[in-house]
């Protein structure tokens, strides 16, 4: 490793002097052989000053007075340069005066020019490893780090270096407190930001991630779904309204498919393929894990695909007509008023159905389950699980008819 050499040393310059005798001293900063200098504001007459020590003679008051102030100088010269390696900024001579005189000629790194790069560079992998959804949630909590700037210190933006374990447990606070926001999607939030911070670690704008040792716990949550009599209700209903008939089979599509909004959104007929017993079976690779998806479809699901044959949506190449996501959970919400369904419904709402009521509560095992869903544990796939009271009752009366204890002895 290569040892860093920093001087500091005064020198008269003799060729401009004033009209009292005395001469401007100049001071050179070098670092590692690379120079740069400032005109200090004191000035010596050349006959009271020794080169060799760099202080001005004898113990009178302006002599005390001057190499005070050279010390001084030398003492926040260092400052400065410790002031730069702290902030993650390139400590070179120029910068070390610079930051002294308080001329900020470097590019300062802050929050949202850091934050932004980031975006610009996952905007551009769109489809090559990132999905839009994605980049929608680091521009809200972008938005969400904007209000909570403008309210905490009356800025559009902060220096990055200021970014510390007080701003972060600050925002936490906004979030939940002014936003009223819950634990999970605070959590959210909070991981988009240190991956951010986290990069500009890497690349040395910061010193320290203050999110890095931070533990972030996301809370369990009842996931809802449909029962089977619930399901059956939105089967039989038929909607006269074309918008509400098509969210419905939409959704309905993904309960008996298991498929998440976006693969189904993107099905297209190359992720169709027919085994030689005639059966049809999807097979993707999905979108968010890049974990393939092998699903046969159930006969709820292909009648839905025949429905649609002729629709428009054909010629784009895609199976079946979805709008965006935030559309189609606001349309599923009049459609679960309209059904008398109390539960919320999303469009993850139907994963969920398709993993606990139409496939685990009829004995398909975890293990089948966790291949059609594409996930790459088990473990995964027993978060979409739910054991139902209709299916601890079939197993007790199962075992009931097992056990053959007399109770009268």
């Amino acid at each position: 490793m290569m040892k860093t050499t920093f001087k500091v040393t005064y020198l008269l310059r003799k060729n401009k002097p004033f009209s009292n005798g005395e001469v401007p001293i100049l001071v050179r900063i070098t670092l590692n052989g690379e120079r740069a200098e400032f005109v200090a504001k004191h000035s010596v007459n050349p006959s009271l000053w020794n080169q060799k020590t760099n202080r001005a003679l004898g113990s009178s008051i302006s002599a005390k007075s001057l190499n005070t102030y050279l010390d001084h100088v030398y003492i926040k010269l260092c400052d400065s340069m410790r002031d730069l390696e702290e902030r993650g900024i390139e400590v070179t001579a120029a910068n070390i005066k610079d930051n002294y005189l308080g001329i900020i000629s470097y590019k300062q790194v802050t929050l949202f020019s850091a934050y932004d790069e980031h975006n610009d560079k996952m905007k551009a992998l769109i489809g090559k490893g990132y999905t839009y959804a994605t980049l929608e949630r680091h521009y809200t909590t972008r938005n969400h780090l904007l209000d909570f700037i403008r309210t905490k210190y009356n800025k559009d933006d902060i220096p990055l270096e200021r970014v510390d374990n007080v701003f972060v447990t600050d925002f936490e606070f906004f979030l939940r407190s002014e936003k009223n926001i819950g634990n999970n999607t605070t959590v959210k939030y909070l991981r988009n930001l240190g991956k951010v911070l986290r990069i500009a670690f890497e690349a040395g704008h910061i010193k320290k991630n203050p999110l890095s040792s931070v533990r972030l716990h996301i809370e369990d949550i009842d996931r809802p779904f449909l029962d089977e009599r619930e399901l059956q209700t939105l089967f039989n209903k038929t909607f006269t309204v074309q918008r509400l008939e098509q969210i419905k089979d939409a959704f309905l599509f993904c309960c008996f498919t298991g498929l998440a909004f976006i693969d189904a959104k993107n099905l297209t007929q190359e992720h169709l393929y027919t085994t030689s017993s005639g059966k049809v079976w999807i097979k993707m690779q999905r979108q968010k894990t890049k974990k393939w998806s092998h699903i046969p479809l159930l006969p709820q699901a292909k009648a839905i695909l025949d429905k649609y044959d002729k629709h428009p949506i054909r010629k784009q190449g895609f199976l079946l007509p979805f709008p965006t996501n935030q559309k189609m959970n606001a349309y599923l919400k009049e459609i679960a008023e309209l059904c008398g369904i109390t539960k919320n419904l999303t469009t993850h709402c139907a994963r969920h159905t398709f993993a606990t009521t139409v496939t685990l509560a009829n004995h398909v095992s975890m293990e089948s389950v966790s291949k059609m869903l594409g996930h790459s544990s088990i473990l995964m796939t027993k978060i979409y699980a739910r054991i139902l009271d209709s299916s601890v009752e079939r197993e007790m009366d199962e075992l009931e008819n097992i056990l053959k204890f007399d109770i009268n002895d």
